[in-house]
Protein backbone atom coordinates (compact mmCIF):
# COMPACT_ATOMS: atom_id res chain seq x y z
CA UNK A 1 0.00 0.00 0.00
CA UNK A 2 2.94 2.60 0.85
CA UNK A 3 4.81 1.80 -2.53
CA UNK A 4 0.93 2.24 -4.33
CA UNK A 5 0.66 5.81 -2.62
CA UNK A 6 4.53 6.45 -2.90
CA UNK A 7 4.19 5.91 -6.98
CA UNK A 8 0.55 8.06 -7.16
CA UNK A 9 2.74 10.86 -5.65
CA UNK A 10 5.78 10.63 -8.21
CA UNK A 11 3.29 10.55 -10.69
CA UNK A 12 1.57 14.02 -10.02
CA UNK A 13 5.40 15.56 -9.74
CA UNK A 14 6.78 13.94 -12.91
CA UNK A 15 3.42 12.81 -14.90
CA UNK A 16 2.86 9.76 -16.46
CA UNK A 17 4.75 8.05 -19.15
CA UNK A 18 2.92 9.04 -22.05
CA UNK A 19 3.76 6.66 -24.89
CA UNK A 20 6.47 4.34 -26.26
CA UNK A 21 8.18 5.96 -29.30
CA UNK A 22 11.25 4.62 -31.02
CA UNK A 23 14.43 7.39 -31.40
CA UNK A 24 14.08 7.64 -35.46
CA UNK A 25 10.85 9.28 -34.87
CA UNK A 26 11.55 12.27 -32.59
CA UNK A 27 13.94 14.52 -34.56
CA UNK A 28 15.63 16.34 -31.70
CA UNK A 29 16.78 12.99 -31.11
CA UNK A 30 20.18 12.91 -32.64
CA UNK A 31 21.37 9.02 -33.46
CA UNK A 32 24.88 7.95 -34.71
CA UNK A 33 26.55 4.82 -35.94
CA UNK A 34 29.73 4.22 -34.30
CA UNK A 35 32.00 1.06 -35.89
CA UNK A 36 34.64 -1.00 -35.55
CA UNK A 37 37.08 -2.71 -37.38
CA UNK A 38 34.37 -2.87 -40.09
CA UNK A 39 32.25 -5.42 -37.92
CA UNK A 40 31.03 -4.26 -34.81
CA UNK A 41 28.68 -1.39 -34.90
CA UNK A 42 26.46 0.10 -31.92
CA UNK A 43 24.02 3.09 -32.09
CA UNK A 44 24.96 6.22 -30.07
CA UNK A 45 21.83 8.34 -29.10
CA UNK A 46 22.09 12.46 -28.04
CA UNK A 47 18.74 13.25 -25.71
CA UNK A 48 18.35 16.46 -25.26
CA UNK A 49 16.84 17.78 -22.07
CA UNK A 50 16.73 13.50 -21.50
CA UNK A 51 15.51 12.12 -18.62
CA UNK A 52 16.81 9.09 -17.25
CA UNK A 53 15.76 6.80 -14.54
CA UNK A 54 16.99 3.25 -13.16
CA UNK A 55 15.97 1.02 -10.89
CA UNK A 56 19.76 0.05 -10.62
CA UNK A 57 19.30 -3.70 -11.43
CA UNK A 58 17.70 -4.62 -14.63
CA UNK A 59 15.68 -1.74 -15.91
CA UNK A 60 16.67 1.60 -16.93
CA UNK A 61 14.36 3.95 -18.98
CA UNK A 62 15.52 7.07 -21.87
CA UNK A 63 12.55 9.29 -21.69
CA UNK A 64 12.17 12.66 -23.53
CA UNK A 65 9.03 14.89 -23.00
CA UNK A 66 7.64 12.01 -20.89
CA UNK A 67 7.95 9.30 -23.67
CA UNK A 68 10.18 6.01 -23.33
CA UNK A 69 12.62 5.64 -25.97
CA UNK A 70 12.60 2.08 -27.54
CA UNK A 71 16.00 1.42 -28.80
CA UNK A 72 17.79 3.05 -25.42
CA UNK A 73 16.01 1.77 -22.86
CA UNK A 74 16.62 -1.69 -21.73
CA UNK A 75 14.90 -4.52 -19.45
CA UNK A 76 16.84 -7.13 -18.58
CA UNK A 77 14.60 -10.78 -18.18
CA UNK A 78 15.59 -13.80 -16.95
CA UNK A 79 13.58 -16.61 -19.05
CA UNK A 80 12.77 -20.07 -17.67
CA UNK A 81 15.74 -22.01 -18.93
CA UNK A 82 18.06 -18.96 -16.98
CA UNK A 83 18.86 -17.32 -20.44
CA UNK A 84 19.10 -13.25 -20.15
CA UNK A 85 17.03 -11.23 -22.96
CA UNK A 86 16.78 -7.67 -22.93
CA UNK A 87 13.03 -8.35 -22.68
CA UNK A 88 9.51 -6.89 -24.15
CA UNK A 89 10.31 -2.27 -23.54
CA UNK A 90 6.32 -2.61 -22.19
CA UNK A 91 7.31 -4.23 -19.65
CA UNK A 92 10.34 -1.49 -18.24
CA UNK A 93 9.61 -0.58 -14.97
CA UNK A 94 8.83 3.18 -15.47
CA UNK A 95 5.80 1.86 -17.71
CA UNK A 96 3.65 0.62 -14.76
CA UNK A 97 5.37 2.19 -11.62
CA UNK A 98 6.39 5.19 -13.17
CA UNK A 99 9.72 7.14 -11.98
CA UNK A 100 9.43 6.87 -7.91
CA UNK A 101 12.68 8.76 -7.08
CA UNK A 102 13.02 12.19 -6.72
CA UNK A 103 14.85 14.07 -9.62
CA UNK A 104 18.21 15.23 -10.21
CA UNK A 105 18.59 18.20 -12.60
CA UNK A 106 22.08 18.24 -14.13
CA UNK A 107 23.61 21.29 -16.19
CA UNK A 108 25.28 20.10 -19.06
CA UNK A 109 25.93 16.75 -20.53
CA UNK A 110 25.52 13.19 -19.07
CA UNK A 111 27.29 10.09 -20.60
CA UNK A 112 24.96 6.88 -19.64
CA UNK A 113 27.43 4.18 -18.69
CA UNK A 114 24.46 1.54 -17.20
CA UNK A 115 24.41 -1.89 -18.42
CA UNK A 116 22.13 -3.69 -15.91
CA UNK A 117 22.96 -4.25 -12.34
CA UNK A 118 25.84 -6.78 -12.64
CA UNK A 119 28.41 -4.59 -13.43
CA UNK A 120 27.88 -3.13 -9.78
CA UNK A 121 30.01 -5.32 -8.51
CA UNK A 122 31.03 -7.67 -10.69
CA UNK A 123 34.56 -7.28 -12.07
CA UNK A 124 33.66 -9.20 -15.37
CA UNK A 125 31.07 -7.18 -16.23
CA UNK A 126 32.42 -4.10 -15.64
CA UNK A 127 35.36 -4.96 -17.85
CA UNK A 128 33.14 -5.93 -20.35
CA UNK A 129 30.03 -4.61 -19.94
CA UNK A 130 30.93 -1.31 -18.73
CA UNK A 131 34.21 0.14 -19.57
CA UNK A 132 34.44 -0.37 -23.30
CA UNK A 133 31.20 2.18 -23.91
CA UNK A 134 33.98 4.61 -22.84
CA UNK A 135 35.48 2.97 -25.87
CA UNK A 136 32.56 3.81 -28.10
CA UNK A 137 32.26 7.17 -27.11
CA UNK A 138 35.95 8.04 -28.10
CA UNK A 139 35.09 7.11 -31.90
CA UNK A 140 32.25 9.52 -31.86
CA UNK A 141 34.36 12.03 -30.44
CA UNK A 142 31.19 13.45 -28.11
CA UNK A 143 33.40 14.85 -24.07
CA UNK A 144 30.16 14.57 -21.79
CA UNK A 145 30.64 17.10 -18.92
CA UNK A 146 29.46 14.03 -16.52
CA UNK A 147 29.99 9.63 -16.71
CA UNK A 148 27.15 8.06 -14.70
CA UNK A 149 28.73 4.88 -13.93
CA UNK A 150 26.75 1.99 -12.44
CA UNK A 151 28.41 1.97 -8.77
CA UNK A 152 31.87 3.52 -7.15
CA UNK A 153 31.77 1.32 -4.68
CA UNK A 154 34.51 -1.00 -5.76
CA UNK A 155 38.33 0.50 -6.05
CA UNK A 156 39.28 -0.88 -9.13
CA UNK A 157 35.66 1.15 -10.62
CA UNK A 158 37.36 4.13 -9.49
CA UNK A 159 40.98 3.26 -10.13
CA UNK A 160 40.39 2.35 -13.92
CA UNK A 161 38.61 5.96 -14.41
CA UNK A 162 41.47 7.40 -12.64
CA UNK A 163 43.32 5.91 -15.17
CA UNK A 164 41.88 6.49 -18.07
CA UNK A 165 41.96 10.69 -16.85
CA UNK A 166 38.07 10.94 -16.10
CA UNK A 167 38.15 13.28 -13.15
CA UNK A 168 36.48 12.22 -9.76
CA UNK A 169 34.49 15.55 -10.28
CA UNK A 170 32.71 14.54 -13.59
CA UNK A 171 31.44 10.94 -11.96
CA UNK A 172 28.08 10.12 -10.83
CA UNK A 173 27.31 7.24 -8.95
CA UNK A 174 24.31 5.08 -10.56
CA UNK A 175 23.43 3.96 -6.93
CA UNK A 176 22.84 7.49 -6.08
CA UNK A 177 21.72 9.25 -9.19
CA UNK A 178 18.44 6.66 -9.45
CA UNK A 179 16.47 9.56 -11.66
CA UNK A 180 18.36 12.82 -13.32
CA UNK A 181 17.54 15.18 -15.87
CA UNK A 182 19.75 17.03 -17.87
CA UNK A 183 20.44 19.57 -20.84
CA UNK A 184 22.11 16.49 -22.95
CA UNK A 185 21.88 12.97 -22.40
CA UNK A 186 24.05 10.34 -23.99
CA UNK A 187 24.08 6.81 -24.34
CA UNK A 188 25.35 3.85 -26.83
CA UNK A 189 24.40 -0.09 -27.13
CA UNK A 190 25.91 -2.45 -25.38
CA UNK A 191 29.36 -3.10 -25.71
CA UNK A 192 28.90 -7.07 -26.00
CA UNK A 193 25.24 -7.77 -26.71
CA UNK A 194 23.99 -8.48 -30.14
CA UNK A 195 20.49 -10.05 -31.31
CA UNK A 196 19.43 -9.60 -27.77
CA UNK A 197 21.20 -12.83 -26.10
CA UNK A 198 23.42 -11.85 -23.57
CA UNK A 199 24.05 -15.57 -22.13
CA UNK A 200 25.35 -16.32 -25.95
CA UNK A 201 27.16 -13.27 -26.62
CA UNK A 202 29.30 -13.01 -23.77
CA UNK A 203 30.99 -15.80 -24.87
CA UNK A 204 32.14 -13.87 -28.25
CA UNK A 205 34.03 -10.79 -26.89
CA UNK A 206 34.73 -8.30 -29.63
CA UNK A 207 38.28 -8.12 -30.06
CA UNK A 208 38.20 -4.21 -30.39
CA UNK A 209 37.54 -4.53 -26.90
CA UNK A 210 40.94 -6.90 -26.03
CA UNK A 211 42.69 -4.42 -28.12
CA UNK A 212 41.27 -1.31 -26.58
CA UNK A 213 41.62 -2.51 -22.76
CA UNK A 214 45.46 -3.71 -24.00
CA UNK A 215 46.04 0.23 -25.55
CA UNK A 216 44.83 2.09 -22.74
CA UNK A 217 45.94 0.35 -19.93
CA UNK A 218 49.55 -1.55 -20.48
CA UNK A 219 50.82 1.99 -21.92
CA UNK A 220 52.78 2.06 -18.92
CA UNK A 221 55.98 0.30 -18.71
CA UNK A 222 56.19 -1.67 -15.43
CA UNK A 223 58.56 -3.53 -13.40
CA UNK A 224 58.98 -7.11 -13.45
CA UNK A 225 61.68 -7.60 -11.11
CA UNK A 226 59.39 -8.92 -8.15
CA UNK A 227 56.29 -10.22 -9.59
CA UNK A 228 55.41 -13.97 -9.92
CA UNK A 229 55.46 -15.94 -13.42
CA UNK A 230 53.07 -18.50 -11.87
CA UNK A 231 49.81 -17.53 -9.87
CA UNK A 232 47.32 -19.60 -8.57
CA UNK A 233 43.85 -17.18 -8.18
CA UNK A 234 42.77 -18.30 -4.82
CA UNK A 235 39.02 -17.26 -4.53
CA UNK A 236 38.56 -17.70 -0.87
CA UNK A 237 38.30 -14.01 0.11
CA UNK A 238 37.11 -12.71 -2.93
CA UNK A 239 33.83 -14.57 -3.43
CA UNK A 240 30.81 -12.36 -2.75
CA UNK A 241 28.74 -15.48 -2.22
CA UNK A 242 28.82 -18.65 -0.55
CA UNK A 243 29.38 -20.25 -3.69
CA UNK A 244 31.59 -21.70 -6.15
CA UNK A 245 34.51 -22.70 -3.53
CA UNK A 246 37.43 -24.92 -3.80
CA UNK A 247 36.71 -27.32 -0.83
CA UNK A 248 40.28 -28.94 -0.90
CA UNK A 249 41.78 -25.36 -1.56
CA UNK A 250 44.24 -25.56 1.09
CA UNK A 251 45.57 -28.64 -0.43
CA UNK A 252 46.24 -27.48 -3.85
CA UNK A 253 47.86 -24.47 -2.32
CA UNK A 254 50.24 -26.61 -0.76
CA UNK A 255 50.88 -28.88 -4.21
CA UNK A 256 50.95 -25.76 -6.51
CA UNK A 257 53.60 -24.33 -4.17
CA UNK A 258 55.73 -27.39 -5.04
CA UNK A 259 55.82 -26.43 -8.99
CA UNK A 260 56.44 -22.61 -8.07
CA UNK A 261 53.08 -21.28 -8.28
CA UNK A 262 51.87 -18.18 -5.70
CA UNK A 263 49.09 -18.24 -4.74
CA UNK A 264 47.31 -14.70 -5.10
CA UNK A 265 44.24 -13.26 -3.80
CA UNK A 266 43.19 -10.50 -6.31
CA UNK A 267 40.95 -8.10 -4.15
CA UNK A 268 44.74 -7.38 -2.11
CA UNK A 269 45.70 -5.52 -4.97
CA UNK A 270 44.75 -2.47 -7.36
CA UNK A 271 43.45 -2.59 -10.67
CA UNK A 272 47.16 -1.43 -12.04
CA UNK A 273 48.69 -4.22 -10.07
CA UNK A 274 46.63 -6.38 -11.52
CA UNK A 275 47.34 -5.39 -15.04
CA UNK A 276 51.21 -5.84 -14.05
CA UNK A 277 50.95 -9.12 -12.60
CA UNK A 278 48.78 -10.47 -15.51
CA UNK A 279 51.29 -8.93 -17.96
CA UNK A 280 53.88 -10.71 -16.23
CA UNK A 281 52.84 -14.01 -15.43
CA UNK A 282 53.37 -17.12 -18.08
CA UNK A 283 51.25 -19.53 -15.87
CA UNK A 284 47.68 -18.44 -14.54
CA UNK A 285 45.78 -21.05 -12.56
CA UNK A 286 42.69 -20.53 -10.79
CA UNK A 287 38.62 -21.51 -10.02
CA UNK A 288 36.35 -20.08 -12.73
CA UNK A 289 35.32 -16.69 -12.01
CA UNK A 290 35.71 -13.25 -12.97
CA UNK A 291 39.25 -12.46 -12.27
CA UNK A 292 39.69 -14.51 -15.77
CA UNK A 293 39.05 -11.41 -17.14
CA UNK A 294 42.83 -10.03 -16.51
CA UNK A 295 43.36 -12.05 -19.39
CA UNK A 296 43.35 -9.86 -21.89
CA UNK A 297 46.11 -8.01 -20.49
CA UNK A 298 48.57 -11.04 -20.79
CA UNK A 299 50.89 -11.71 -23.46
CA UNK A 300 50.06 -14.54 -25.97
CA UNK A 301 51.56 -17.95 -25.14
CA UNK A 302 50.67 -17.37 -21.63
CA UNK A 303 49.44 -20.65 -19.98
CA UNK A 304 46.23 -20.81 -18.60
CA UNK A 305 44.15 -23.64 -16.71
CA UNK A 306 40.62 -23.21 -15.30
CA UNK A 307 39.22 -25.66 -13.17
CA UNK A 308 35.28 -26.03 -13.30
CA UNK A 309 32.48 -27.58 -11.97
CA UNK A 310 30.48 -29.46 -14.33
CA UNK A 311 28.48 -27.45 -17.27
CA UNK A 312 30.28 -24.41 -16.48
CA UNK A 313 30.36 -23.28 -20.08
CA UNK A 314 33.14 -21.94 -22.88
CA UNK A 315 33.43 -18.61 -21.76
CA UNK A 316 37.54 -18.18 -20.33
CA UNK A 317 37.60 -20.70 -23.51
CA UNK A 318 36.85 -18.17 -25.91
CA UNK A 319 38.34 -15.22 -24.57
CA UNK A 320 41.98 -16.93 -23.93
CA UNK A 321 41.78 -18.00 -27.75
CA UNK A 322 41.14 -14.19 -28.53
CA UNK A 323 44.09 -13.70 -26.75
CA UNK A 324 46.13 -16.13 -28.01
CA UNK A 325 46.34 -17.64 -24.47
CA UNK A 326 47.43 -21.43 -24.51
CA UNK A 327 44.17 -22.51 -22.31
CA UNK A 328 43.14 -25.98 -21.04
CA UNK A 329 40.85 -26.68 -18.61
CA UNK A 330 39.91 -29.52 -15.36
CA UNK A 331 36.28 -30.40 -14.82
CA UNK A 332 35.48 -31.40 -11.91
CA UNK A 333 32.06 -33.09 -10.22
CA UNK A 334 29.65 -30.87 -8.16
CA UNK A 335 29.94 -31.22 -4.81
CA UNK A 336 27.05 -29.07 -3.69
CA UNK A 337 23.42 -30.09 -4.38
CA UNK A 338 22.25 -27.36 -3.50
CA UNK A 339 24.05 -24.97 -6.16
CA UNK A 340 24.46 -25.82 -9.57
CA UNK A 341 26.73 -25.29 -13.06
CA UNK A 342 28.82 -22.81 -12.82
CA UNK A 343 28.43 -22.02 -8.96
CA UNK A 344 28.69 -25.39 -7.66
CA UNK A 345 31.52 -26.40 -4.97
CA UNK A 346 33.86 -29.00 -6.44
CA UNK A 347 37.24 -31.37 -4.86
CA UNK A 348 39.97 -30.80 -7.36
CA UNK A 349 41.32 -33.76 -8.03
CA UNK A 350 45.60 -33.29 -7.88
CA UNK A 351 46.61 -35.95 -9.94
CA UNK A 352 44.73 -34.76 -12.86
CA UNK A 353 46.01 -31.34 -12.16
CA UNK A 354 49.57 -32.48 -12.41
CA UNK A 355 49.12 -34.21 -15.63
CA UNK A 356 47.54 -31.31 -17.24
CA UNK A 357 50.58 -28.85 -15.58
CA UNK A 358 53.28 -31.06 -17.45
CA UNK A 359 51.23 -31.45 -20.44
CA UNK A 360 52.29 -28.58 -21.37
CA UNK A 361 55.42 -28.24 -23.22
Amino acid sequence: MKKFFTRIIFRLFYGKINKIISAKDNKDILSKKISFKKKFTYNLFKIPNGRLFSNTTHDTAFIINNCLIKEASFQYRFQKNSKIINGDINDNHVVKHGTPNFIKSIRGSVFSMLSGGAAKNNYWHWIFDTMPKIGILEKSKNNPNYYLVPSLSKKYQIETLSNLKISHKKLLDGEKYKHIVCDSLITVDHPVVFNNNPTKSILNIPIWIIEWHKKKFLRKKYSSKKLPKKIFMNREKDSVLENRRIINNEEVIVFLKKYGFESLSLSNYGFIEQVNIFNNVNFIIGLHGSGFANMVYSKPGTKVIEIQSENTGKLMLNLAKKCKLRYKRIVEKNESSNLSYQNSHVRVNLTKLKKLILSFK
